[in-house]
């Protein structure tokens, strides 16, 4: 039970990794201008903990941090629009007052689910491949319209928090203390296991 290839063993191991990484993960959104490169390292990890490729996550994390940080400068700046809209139209829905017709609304819902499902994509081609942003850009839009199943699971994992704090209002304390502990980390893991069977497939197996 205790050996070290026990299942137990490496589900500790799993989790403690993943609860490591994401409180490092956090810590580096804090400073804003590091939080798509850091979404960016945290995909790396992930996806080569869904590889089985060892490695140590919170040293390639850091390392990651660093070497992300141009490359994902023009994905940041869609993160932080993307937070932003969730952020209003949140506001919004909550708001005593009408603050919008119902139809700018609706509209700036679809914009917001299609820029979170094509970050879904962008973040991790941004962590596996080398390329031009543009064509990354390009990649994830095509990548998101050819694996439509994928996707909307993708899409739903990363907006799991908040769809959780608007359909379960009194959930908000236990969903902020999980994503602060695991929630981010553990949905990149969750994302990775089928990214990375796209990214094979693309690159034949």
């Amino acid at each position: 039970m205790f050996q070290p290839d026990s299942l137990l063993i490496r589900f500790l191991t799993k989790t403690c990794d993943l609860l490591f990484l994401n409180i490092v993960f956090v810590l580096s959104c804090v400073t804003i201008v590091f939080s798509g490169a850091a979404v960016t390292s945290l995909y790396a990890v992930t996806l080569k903990m869904m590889r089985e490729q060892d490695c140590d996550p919170i040293k390639s994390f850091l390392q990651g941090l660093r070497r992300n940080f141009l490359p994902s400068s023009f994905a940041t700046i869609l993160l932080l629009a993307d937070v932003t809209l969730l952020a209003v139209l949140r506001s919004v829905l909550y708001a005593e007052t009408l603050l919008m017709p119902p139809v700018i609304f609706v509209l700036l819902a679809i914009l917001a689910v299609c820029l979170t499902a094509l970050l879904s994509y962008l973040f991790p081609l941004l962590a596996r491949f080398e390329n031009t942003f543009s064509r990354h850009l390009s990649n994830a839009v095509r990548l998101s319209l050819a694996n439509l199943p994928v996707t909307v699971f993708l899409t739903a994992v990363n907006l799991l928090p908040l769809l959780l704090c608007l359909f379960i209002p009194p959930s908000l304390g236990v969903v902020f203390a999980f994503w602060l502990l695991f929630g981010f980390a553990a949905e990149a893991w969750v994302n990775s296991f089928y990214l990375n069977r796209i990214f094979q497939s693309l690159q034949g197996g």
